[in-house]
């Protein structure tokens, strides 16, 4: 594979001109049915977590104060919540909320924040079709998606360097510009708008020290409501940059990135649906603690009636390194705590079933999490970095003296793990969904 540096770029090689003619000309007849399948369980999941998300504090916070920012509104209804809004406070809200419970879709990132909420506002607000509605999503996740593994930095420059919500970016400006209709030149402009207001990328300083986390998260509310803006603008022939994407200062560079894999944004397009390849959540909590959770799943049987002494935990690095913080106070801060999570599952408390503040502070729980040693197992590393897997052992020491083992290399309801059974998508959203609704 090729990695673009300066020298080798040209200013003007065209993927954005690429990429929005095939979003110009995308109609819902065009997109195969095992693609529309999977976006309409994306839309559902997503649902569902803007729903589980929209009562927690954060977002009770987010939405006052866009009431007060923005003015009254009422364009749009927001899943989950009992008011109408502005489609931008509506997409921005929305987006949040998705994010919040960590519960929702993954491939590299959260691809479902950025594109369902923006998708559902503009569809309400424009009276779209269904059909027109899931064309944008699928349109949404192809863009994201391709210029997110078109931008991906090195392993060594995504150690100090990682966020998602930067590219997502063009997820949101994408449904946006699909479901309005925008034109080819319309959609250069809504893509150049886009990536100048995009996000800092800001994972790694989101995870860095001991807690509270910060409650942006994930920061998806900003590229969701820009990627609407930035469309809204384009549509009234707003002018912005119609070559965001190539050439020494393209959007590789503006993100953070050391390389860009062109040829990546592009390859395939309309034939191979990246779509498919998104996962989705299981367990309430960070990604990265996953394989951790699957693997003590595998030994729940064998450990019935055994008194653990000591749970021994060999991963990658950034499970190890920022997964290790003193344990939680709040919920946040329990998605991104390992040894929190992996005595949640040993306690039959398991994230499946989303986290719950009377278990921050359990003493079952709170005794289990202080047996949990993470140790960096620096072989897992190549695999994590190159490959996208999350490798974890888990070793097992009870008190009757017997030792019991299990791994883990991709976290159940990823594409490479086999999927996300239909039933249990249906579980996971009844389950988010009755806890607020009924």
């Amino acid at each position: 594979m090729r990695h673009t540096t300066a020298s080798s770029l040209s200013p003007r090689v065209g993927t954005a001109s690429k990429l929005a003619s095939w979003i110009a000309k995308l109609r819902y007849e065009d997109i195969p049915p095992d693609v529309l399948r999977h976006a309409k369980a994306c839309l559902l999941d997503s649902v569902a977590c803007i729903i589980g998300g929209m009562s927690s504090q954060p977002c009770t916070i987010i939405r006052d104060v866009l009431k007060q920012g923005h003015g009254a509104s009422d364009a749009v209804s927001v899943p989950g919540a009992d008011l109408r809004m502005g489609v931008l406070s509506a997409t921005y809200l929305g987006a949040q909320a998705a994010n919040l419970l960590d519960f929702d879709d993954t491939r590299g990132g959260h691809p479902g924040a950025t594109v369902v909420p923006p998708a559902l506002a503009l569809a309400e607000e424009r009276e779209a079709s269904g059909a027109d509605l899931v064309t944008s999503i699928v349109a949404g996740y192809e863009v994201s998606l391709r210029i997110g593994r078109a931008v991906q930095a090195s392993p060594k420059r995504e150690c100090a360097v990682l966020g998602y919500s930067t590219w997502q970016t063009f997820g949101a400006v994408t449904a946006a510009a699909s479901l309005m209709g925008l034109t080819h030149t319309r959609i250069l402009n809504a893509f150049g708008l886009a990536g100048a207001q995009a996000p800092l990328p800001s994972i790694r300083k989101f995870v860095e020290g001991d807690p509270p986390f910060s409650w942006i998260k994930n920061c998806y509310g900003i590229p969701s409501e820009v990627g609407v803006l930035s469309a809204m603008l384009a549509e009234r022939d707003f002018i912005g940059h119609r070559e965001i994407f190539d050439g020494d200062t393209g959007f590789w560079a503006m993100s953070g990135s050391d390389c860009y894999k062109q040829e990546l944004a592009v390859d395939k397009l309309g034939d191979q649906w990246l779509i498919l390849d998104v996962g989705f959540k299981p367990y309430a909590c960070c990604r990265w603690t996953h394989t951790l959770l699957d693997s003590l799943r595998l030994l729940a049987a064998r450990l019935a009636g055994e008194v653990i002494t000591k749970i021994d935990v060999y991963g990658f690095r950034d499970l190890v390194q920022t997964l290790n913080s003193p344990l939680p106070t709040s919920i946040i801060d329990a998605q991104f705590n390992a040894r929190y999570v992996a005595a949640l599952e040993l306690t039959g408390r398991s994230p499946k079933s989303g986290l719950f503040e009377a278990d921050l502070t359990d003493p079952e729980v709170i005794t289990l999490a202080e047996r949990v040693n993470l140790h960096h197992d620096a072989t897992t590393d190549e695999a994590y970095f190159g490959k996208g897997m999350y490798p974890v052992r888990v070793v097992v020491t009870c008190e009757s003296g017997a030792t019991l083992s299990a791994k883990a290399d991709w976290p159940s309801g990823s594409s490479e793990a086999g999927g996300f059974p239909d039933e249990e998508l249906d579980r996971k959203f009844l389950n988010i969904v009755s806890s607020v609704l009924g």
